[in-house]
């Protein structure tokens, strides 16, 4: 998996779910039948009350295992992946939006929801992001190795260069190794755990009864980027997603605005 330059987080996930089975039988996988893996699959439903989503990542872990690894294709396809509601996610409305933003204590949590929401960035993009990253003229972010170990670029508005100009007024200095600094130790990002912690301080804050996490702000900027006629196709690379598909799932949430009719022949004139 490293080879294939798979993620860190990709590899120890397949990982433990690899351990998982085999502390659970006190057997190799492949020494298991498929009936064996199915009941650990439904224990792990309805016994840890794992998610749909959850149990899906343990079956491709296993499968991976399966496939490339041990050479048991048989195995492979006997062992059935669980139905995956799509970004059942809430989405915001622009209301709630800036009822969210002007719930921000300070300007790191101003700067952490505005960049969420205007890039359509991942927390764990988000994180790693330096002040080398950005490109003024064209107000653009570079973001290096994303999921998949590839490199994009994402673009920012006029508001975010002011919320970096009053972020970096109230730290007093140009932060040299990360963007976004931890509360407690100066020149260390702040942690993804931080980041996600803004964000329900913030919802908390701001009494809202959807369930919110960083990623709903990607959710939210990918069905308004739709929603002011933004291409699926430009969205795809924005997002980062290798497949159109996953792209094409935020059309169940946006209202695209309608076209004039338009006539092929009339346009030679």
């Amino acid at each position: 998996m490293d080879l294939a330059n798979s993620s860190l987080a990709t590899r120890k996930s397949y990982v433990r779910g690899v351990k998982r089975l085999i502390l659970f039988y006190d057997k190799l996988p492949e020494q298991c039948s498929p009936h064996e893996i199915k009941s650990f699959l439904v224990h792990l439903k309805n016994e840890c009350h794992y998610s749909a989503s959850t149990v899906n990542l343990r079956v491709c872990s296993l499968k991976y295992y399966f496939r490339n690894v041990v050479d048991r294709l048989d195995l492979v396809v006997k062992i059935p992946n669980p139905r995956i509601s799509k970004y059942s996610t809430e989405i915001l409305t622009y209301e709630e939006l800036l009822l969210l933003f002007r719930s921000c204590r300070d300007m790191r949590q101003k700067l952490v929801l505005t960049m969420l929401y205007d890039t359509g960035i991942r927390v764990s993009e988000l994180v790693r992001i330096r002040f080398c990253d950005f490109n003024k003229t064209h107000k653009s972010i570079t973001i290096h190795n994303s999921k998949g170990q590839k490199t994009r670029v994402v673009h920012y508005g006029h508001s975010i260069r002011e919320v970096l100009k009053q972020y970096i007024s109230v730290l007093g200095y140009y932060p040299k190794h990360t963007l976004i600094e931890s509360y407690t130790t100066p020149g260390v990002s702040l942690s993804l755990r931080g980041a996600q912690h803004i964000v329900r301080e913030v919802v908390k804050r701001a009494k809202l009864s959807k369930k919110v996490s960083p990623h709903t702000f990607r959710h939210s900027f990918a069905v308004h980027y739709l929603n002011r006629g933004g291409s699926i196709f430009r969205l795809q690379k924005l997002l980062g997603h290798q497949y159109i598909t996953t792209t094409l799932n935020y059309l169940k949430f946006a209202i695209i605005p309608e076209s004039s009719d338009l006539s092929p022949l009339d346009m030679l004139d």
